[in-house]
């Protein structure tokens, strides 16, 4: 009788894995389609406007109501059904983009209406993350929580590992409204395969009021504050994502200066194997001697070769030094997020995690803006005249078109290294190492930052 309810127990569960497992191949293919916009759409503009600064606007536009309601959209798919949750947001992000679609395609493309329409998109998507993130306790048993993990990681890794090249290669015979149509479909195929493992998926509601809800995020606010070693960090970590929102925004006019859109979407590919190999190399340590080191390691050498591409106009070069940055990324991510955790009480992690995400991404918001000012009305018209300052510089990185945001690039990156080499030596964040040596090992540090809290300062990074 053991046995057969053993066997039931495993039939059920395996049938769990497969459901979910087709949920991943769904969200895979939506995180490609996202990415051949995303590049599409960033090539385009810069090449309609010629302006930075009108790329930030696009981006922020992408990437802000992602942030902002990320918080609203973990209530949501708290309080009704995920199921359905996940099918409007995939089916009305997707709709949504045909604002952008009919602009493209208008006699007169507008800038704004093209926002507008990856705006409402952003809105959408960021109700469905939540969601779909939450299936994995809806489907699945403990033990599979790692494994799970690991698959939602690599479904959302695809718009950069896969989708550069596809759209790089494809602007070379089509144009950007193409890939927009694609990554449509992609939502509408998504949207089908919710759908058909819907009896799989837990539909509840519950009854948490305003009250309740205003109350938990306040006690968020408390458990942060109360920090003083937690402060700074979100301090430092701010100040990186600025410093990393500067080679987001300007990296694709960098090489689009020297080269064309295919050779933009090999190299980004490249690039971003990097946090891969990163991620494996840490996740093979047993247990490291410091996180603060960690993190000071990351920091320092995520910036010296961030800088290192903005001193190169060779693109192998700028491939190899992108792709050593990237192999540094996952030390800061996990470095940061075992600091802070093992610091706070267990009871208020993930409201805490939520307002630290919040505020930390925060930082690349203010980088798209300062980015696009600098470089369209300062950097780029320096690099490109004949001012002793401008030939001094150009000495030692070149001059030209791009070479303004080159020098940008080479200044956020020395910046992210010097907050390194401060944040080591900070006493309040040397405090916080204290009490987490003996809780856990990097592995599962590792493990519960994919899957328990979703907190990640560095994967809103788009080099697509």
């Amino acid at each position: 009788m053991k046995q057969q309810k053993t066997i039931k127990g495993t039939t059920k569960q395996n049938t769990a894995m497969k459901k979910f497992m087709i949920l991943v191949a769904g969200s895979f293919i939506s995180s490609i389609g996202s990415g051949l916009t995303d590049f599409g759409l960033a090539i385009y503009i810069l090449n309609l406007t010629g302006s930075v600064g009108a790329t930030g606007i696009f981006a922020i536009c992408a990437f802000l109501p992602t942030i902002l309601l990320a918080p609203a959209g973990g209530v949501l798919a708290d309080r009704y059904d995920r199921r359905l949750m996940m099918i409007l947001g995939e089916l009305f992000s997707g709709l949504a983009l045909l604002i952008s679609l009919a602009a493209i395609m208008s006699p007169n493309p507008s800038l704004v209406v093209i926002c507008i329409g990856v705006g409402i998109s952003s809105v959408f998507s960021a109700l469905t993350e939540p969601a779909f993130k939450a299936t994995i306790t809806d489907l699945l048993s403990a033990e599979d929580f790692a494994r799970a993990g690991g698959m939602v990681q690599l479904a959302g890794s695809a718009k950069l590992l896969i989708s550069p090249v596809i759209a790089g290669l494809m602007l070379q015979v089509t144009t950007v409204g193409t890939l927009i149509m694609l990554d449509m479909a992609t939502f509408f195929t998504t949207v089908l395969i919710i759908a058909y493992v819907r009896k799989g998926l837990i539909g509840k509601k519950n009854a948490v009021t305003g009250t309740r809800f205003r109350s938990e995020i306040s006690e968020g606010i408390i458990a942060i504050r109360g920090k003083r070693g937690i402060m700074t960090m979100i301090i430092i970590m701010t100040i990186a994502t600025f410093c990393l929102g500067f080679v987001q925004m300007l990296s694709k006019p960098l090489v689009l200066a020297i080269a064309g859109e295919r050779e933009l979407g090999i190299l980004t590919t490249v690039i971003a194997m990097g946090m891969m190999v990163g991620s494996i190399g840490i996740s093979m340590i047993k247990q490291p001697k410091s996180y603060v080191g960690m993190l000071s390691t990351g920091l320092f050498g995520c910036g010296v070769f961030m800088a290192l591409i903005g001193v190169s106009e060779n693109l192998v070069l700028i491939a190899g030094f992108g792709f050593m940055m990237f192999v540094f990324m996952p030390a800061i991510q996990i470095g940061a997020e075992v600091l802070i955790r093992t610091n706070l009480d267990n009871r208020v992690q993930g409201r805490a995690f939520g307002l630290i995400s919040l505020i930390t991404q925060m930082g690349y918001i203010l980088a798209f803006i300062a980015a696009g000012i600098l470089a369209d009305m300062i950097f780029e018209p320096l690099m490109q005249g004949n001012t002793e300052l401008a030939i001094s510089i150009g000495a030692v990185i070149g001059d030209g078109v791009g070479r303004g945001n080159a020098l940008l690039i080479v200044i956020a990156g020395i910046g992210l290294a010097l907050v390194g080499l401060v944040a080591a030596r900070l006493k309040s964040v040397r405090t916080l190492e204290a009490k987490e040596a003996a809780e856990e090992t990097v592995t599962e540090s590792f493990e519960r930052n994919m899957i328990d809290f979703n907190v990640d300062f560095t994967n809103k990074i788009d080099y697509s």
